[in-house]
């Protein structure tokens, strides 16, 4: 039997919790240098605790690391601006051999490729610019978050030509909407959409792809598709030719075989989705092709194409589209199927291009050619850049080099779409669970920084996502609220509602101020003699001999 006396275990047990404590106390020494050498310091808590050194350390350590591969953000823009130039040069938009009209529409009025007064229209009745007032929706200035353009004095701008053709109500405005899953499935854009509509009137749910695994997750439209093989370009590796150079800034394509159909119901979700009155099917039909088309399940046409690499667009117009079906008879083989518009012959359409996982890289390996051919057929009055979400980074606080790829993304579009007013988005707020609990990730200011410089740089526009946001309470107050999810990153439909609330009433307000500069800019040139003087008798002329001169002394 043992002698107690002989029985060290319980020795063992203060000599390890002495050891224990000895280390834990160590842990809570800082770093400390020797002879210019930096020591590194023992911790068996350093998840629980942390010294401003370390900190620094992981900071520069981030920041060491680009925070982009660049290579994704290639482009050569020289070869981008040529590819544009000779597209637009041989492009016949609405020639017999690219597009096909349901009633004949492109003999009486060519739809699509409307013109403003800036190209060539006369003006519209000068008081419909000068008498904007939303005094009775916009809230005070001092809580509305404003576009910036970066243009100094100069007064015939891409977002004043914009505001002209809101105000003037000529048809249609088209606004792109480029970004990433922050909007994917047409959260905010569903409501900016409706929203402009409400005030500049139009209708219907702009595009929609042909097939995407992603088309249940959007509540605004309704897309059945069969028969289909769909690209995402963010897999364009895998993206067997000729479909990887067909890709539109819309970011899908798919594959047919006879007899893939796809069919578009509108829907009610939000107000004006259901007055749509034209639909563009966009397409390529690199053999000899036939397509029928069925409209609100009644009428049948069908359609016949020759053999080319151009993009077709068949044009459907109806006092009200309630569906339409396309389906490939034949030809499968050489048809690539790229999406469907839908919208009305006037006011407001707002397309939606979310791409998941995308910075605004993907735009880069779209076609030039096809984004310039479809920008023929409908082009667009302004281009708004939505990226940067996933960059974003809680410890990296220089995204210099990120914005550098932005002004390469506004050159780009400059190029595509011609004639586009461009607004960057600031990236939106986030926030991150730490010691502290949920707090704001401040990465978001560095980086909304970064886009703005870039903005500025490109003489472009640019709102202020993450400011608009703070003033509705942050990502925290989005997340009590019900309007973002609970990853403090990605926003619902609510909190879509909320943010396009804020933009649209940027945009009200910058048509407004736009309407007022124009009417101060008129009464300044206007002459300061209103009225002809009346006739004065001109003076007998004077002579020396009768004239007495006296000098004075």
């Amino acid at each position: 039997m043992t002698n107690p006396k002989d029985d060290f275990t319980s020795r063992g047990w203060l000599v390890a919790t002495a050891a224990l404590a000895v280390l834990i106390l160590v842990s809570f020494i800082p770093p400390i240098e020797a002879g210019g050498v930096s020591l590194r310091r023992a911790s068996i808590i350093s998840d629980l605790i942390s010294f401003d050194s370390d900190k620094a350390k992981q900071t520069e350590q981030m920041e060491a690391v680009a925070e982009i591969d660049v290579e994704e953000f290639e482009v050569d823009l020289e070869q981008v601006a040529d590819e544009v130039a000779q597209t637009t040069a041989t492009a016949s938009p609405f020639g017999e051999g690219t597009s096909a009209s349901w009633e004949g529409i492109f003999d009486e009025q060519p739809m699509g490729g409307e013109t403003d007064s800036l190209r060539g229209e006369p003006l519209p009745p000068l008081e419909v610019l000068l008498e904007a007032d939303y005094s009775d929706i916009l809230p005070a200035d001092s809580l509305i978050t404003s576009i910036e353009e970066f243009r100094g004095e100069e007064f015939d701008t891409p977002m004043h030509r914009l505001y002209e053709k809101l105000l003037a109500g000529r048809e249609p405005v088209r606004v792109a909407f480029m970004g990433d899953s922050f909007v994917e499935g047409d959260i905010l854009t569903a409501d900016l959409r409706e929203l402009l509509q409400d005030t500049f009137h139009g209708g219907g749910v702009g595009y929609a792809p042909v097939a995407s695994p992603f088309t249940g997750f959007r509540q605004t439209i309704k897309t059945t598709s069969k028969g289909w093989t769909p690209y995402n370009i963010m897999q364009r590796k895998s993206t067997p030719e000729p479909y990887v150079g067909d890709y539109f800034v819309s970011g899908w394509v798919a594959r047919a075989t006879d007899g893939a159909s796809t069919r578009w119901d509108m829907v009610d979700k939000r107000r004006h989705l259901t007055e749509c009155k034209r639909a563009r099917l966009l397409f390529i039909s690199r053999t000899p092709s036939k397509i029928k088309v069925v409209l609100n399940d009644d009428v049948e046409r069908e359609f016949e194409f020759d053999g080319s690499d151009v993009v077709r667009q068949i044009v459907v117009e109806e006092q009200q589209i309630r569906s339409l079906e396309m389906r490939v008879e034949s030809g499968a083989e050489g048809f690539t199927g790229i999406g469907a518009d839908f919208d009305s012959t006037s006011g407001v359409a707002v397309d939606n291009f979310s791409v998941r996982s995308n910075n605004g890289q993907a735009m880069f390996w779209s076609s030039a050619s096809v984004n310039a051919q479809i920008h023929t057929m409908r082009p667009y009055d302004l281009v708004i850049l939505q990226y940067g979400l996933n960059i974003m980074q809680a410890d990296r606080h220089n995204y210099s080099l990120y914005g550098a790829q932005v002004e390469k993304m506004v050159r780009y579009v400059e190029s595509c779409f011609p004639g586009a007013a461009v607004l960057v988005m600031g990236v939106s707020d986030r926030s991150q669970r730490n010691e502290q609990g949920i707090v704001p990730m401040t990465a978001a200011v560095d980086l909304t920084r970064s886009q703005h410089e870039a903005a500025e740089k490109c003489s472009v526009a640019f709102w202020n996502t993450y400011e608009a946001m703070q003033r509705l309470g942050g990502m925290t107050a989005f997340v009590e609220n019900g309007w973002a999810g609970k990853d403090y990153t990605h926003i619902n439909y609510a909190g879509g509602r909320e943010i396009a609330r804020q933009l649209y009433y940027a945009l009200l307000q910058g048509a407004e101020s736009y309407s007022h500069a124009l009417r101060e800019r008129i009464e300044r040139e206007k002459p300061i003699i209103s009225e002809p003087l009346p006739m004065v008798q001109a003076p007998m002329p004077v002579t020396l001999q009768d004239s007495v001169i006296t000098i004075p002394r």
